[in-house]
């Protein structure tokens, strides 16, 4: 049988009290194993490497691979492949035209933008025979493919939101490569798509229309490891679960968790400056790349792949390329810090009343846990709920009482006792303080990844209970739920309004859940949500990128006021790409990209 220790409420402060408070935070309750085992109870449940059911791979020919379970603290490794949910597929698309010089229409339904008319810019040239043989002549017969299996889903994201119309994907294992494959589309005016493991959810990843698909899966060396800097060199086509589970093996971490790192790749996260799990500890990337090697839309290669942690030498122009979204460049290599990993993880789920107990509650895990704090997400009770409704396998670690909000809090650090001793008189402090009502620490690393399933669960169980309209907002903590709740309010008994995210980086995940799509309920979400989120200063896109789903409407992030900085992304774009032809109509306004 698994054990978690549980923790009273309705404490006291009298020192009789107190003792048989202490007491009672040590009794062991009762958890049933059997679920617990299964491996999706695992966090790293859902990173695992996306396949279709005819078998075709999204790491393209990679199938899937054993991984450590989350924590690494046992021997065993298990095996798990996730397939996309196809049961929504025809709910996803509006009509598509592919002819060019007509409209390609994508109905954002699924996701909760309104319908996108998008033109095929007419300056882009189309794929011929003598393309495809030219890039034979530099990839070679297997690097060239026109497979209709494998184009379907290089085309489609892995949620099945957007798909293009590619006729070609193409597979470099060089920069040089690279620089080859770009410095003739150029010339050739072809337009390119840059894609890594092809995980985002803002079509940033996949073809708008034919444009020439350029994945780097196959440049996935490690380059070097220094242990005395920790300073980690590879290229970019590296799946991040594998530079995980090499670090591991060195005794280090990577600074970055996603849901996706059994399929993402290093190049991609810097692309889209991912966020993830531990941001609150470790940090953005834009802190931790230290250098990167990049390929211009000509092909001229930048060597920017430093290893030096200071370097003031004139502008720093890695980071232009960190959050751009292949539109300024490929990255092909990248140089990052990495942390030492440790030997102490503990993992608590909590109970709070209501959401200005989960504020206070970050605000004294960052007092009281301060260096050992790694993780702080909350989730809701209508999270919590359709989770368990909808979830395989989760069960409620409260039982048998519902609660307004649920924290997950993790702590990391290098002295298993300290640690805990640390975790529980924080606490019970908690407790005292009426901050939180209920909560369970985990005993070992199935209770542990038990916790985890359910907060990384929420996106398939929100999946699997309807239609669903999902927002990624970046608001300030005070504000944060206030959304969730006037949304309720706008939409009354017509949806379901449930908010979670990363508390500890004010990331919220807003997803609005309703028996099938309408327009009428859609048309009460936007603008509305944009607009809410500008109103109170906040950003449209925390984590997942502008891609297609929100390149016109970065004016609600970057205002009217702030015009000149937008109008200055497109003069860098028009500098460094002056033909358009990496990534495009992705990232900035289409009216801006082409006037450029």
């Amino acid at each position: 049988m698994l054990t978690s220790r549980q923790f009273p409420i309705n404490f006291r402060t009298t020192d009789k009290m107190r003792t048989e408070m202490w007491r009672a935070a040590h009794r062991l309750i009762s958890h049933r194993s059997k679920n617990l085992c299964d491996p999706r109870w695992n966090p790293n449940f859902h990173n695992a490497i996306h396949s279709y059911s005819s078998g075709f791979t999204y790491n393209f020919g990679r199938t899937c691979k054993p991984f450590n379970p989350y924590l690494r603290r046992q021997g065993s490794d298990v095996q798990i492949c996730i397939y996309p949910t196809r049961d929504y597929i025809e709910n996803l698309h509006g009509s598509t035209e592919l002819c060019y010089g007509k409209s390609f229409r994508i109905q954002n339904r699924f996701y909760g933008s309104a319908t996108t008319k998008i033109q095929r810019n007419p300056i882009f040239s189309t794929i011929n025979s003598d393309d495809i043989n030219h890039f034979r002549e530099i990839l070679g017969e297997k690097n060239v493919i026109q497979d209709e299996d494998r184009l379907s889903a290089a085309n489609m994201d892995w949620l099945g939101k957007y798909k293009g119309s590619s006729k070609l994907l193409l597979q470099p294992r060089s920069t040089k490569e690279v620089s080859q494959i770009l410095k003739y589309c150029n010339s050739r005016c072809l337009a390119v798509v840059p894609q890594g493991g092809n995980t985002g959810l803002v079509g940033g990843s996949v073809p708008v229309f034919d444009e020439v698909i350029i994945n780097i899966g196959s440049m996935n060396n490690i380059i070097s490891f220094d242990k005395v800097s920790s300073i980690l060199v590879c290229e970019a086509g590296c799946i991040l679960e594998n530079l995980i589970s090499f670090l591991d093996n060195q005794g280090f971490i990577m600074p970055l968790d996603l849901g996706a790192k059994g399929s993402c790749q290093i190049g991609g996260n810097i692309s889209t400056n991912a966020g993830g799990l531990r941001l609150v500890r470790y940090g953005s990337l834009h802190g931790n790349v230290l250098g990167l090697e990049a390929v211009l839309a000509n092909g001229t290669v930048l060597d920017m792949l430093g290893t030096l942690r200071k370097d003031n030498t004139g502008y720093d122009l890695k980071h232009l390329f960190i959050g751009s979204e292949g539109s300024l460049g490929v990255v092909t290599k990248v140089s990052i810090l990495t942390p030492p990993k440790l030997s102490s993880v503990n993992v608590a789920f909590l109970a709070c009343k209501d959401y200005l107990s989960c504020q206070k509650l970050l605000l004294e895990a960052k007092r009281k846990l301060g260096e050992i704090l790694s993780a702080f997400e909350f989730i809701d009770n209508q999270s919590f709920n359709v989770v368990l409704n909808h979830l395989e396998g989760a069960r409620n670690p409260l039982p048998p009482s519902m609660h307004n909000f649920y924290v997950l809090i993790e702590t990391t650090g290098s002295d298993e006792s300290y640690d805990k001793e640390k975790l529980e008189a924080f606490l019970l402090h908690s407790m005292e303080g009426g901050l939180v009502s209920d909560g369970v620490l985990a005993q070992d690393i199935n209770q542990a990844s038990s916790f985890w399933h359910i907060r990384e669960g929420i996106p398939e169980s929100i999946m699997k209970a309807g239609a669903v309209y999902k927002y990624d907002l970046s608001i300030p903590v005070e504000k944060m739920y206030d959304l969730v709740e006037e949304m309720r309010v706008r939409l009354g008994h017509s949806a379901k309004v449930m908010g979670y995210g990363h508390l500890g980086d004010s990331n919220l995940h807003l997803n609005i859940s309703t028996p099938q799509y309408d327009d009428a309920i859609l048309a009460q979400i936007e603008p509305f949500v944009y607009e809410w989120t500008s109103k109170h200063h906040g950003s449209i896109s925390a984590e997942h990128g502008m891609g297609l789903m929100k390149a016109n409407k970065i004016h609600y992030s970057k205002s009217a006021e702030t015009a000149s900085l937008v109008q200055l992304m497109a003069s860098i774009k028009k500098l460094l790409d002056p033909n358009g032809i990496l990534n495009p109509y992705k990232v900035l306004p289409g009216s801006l990209a082409s006037s450029s």
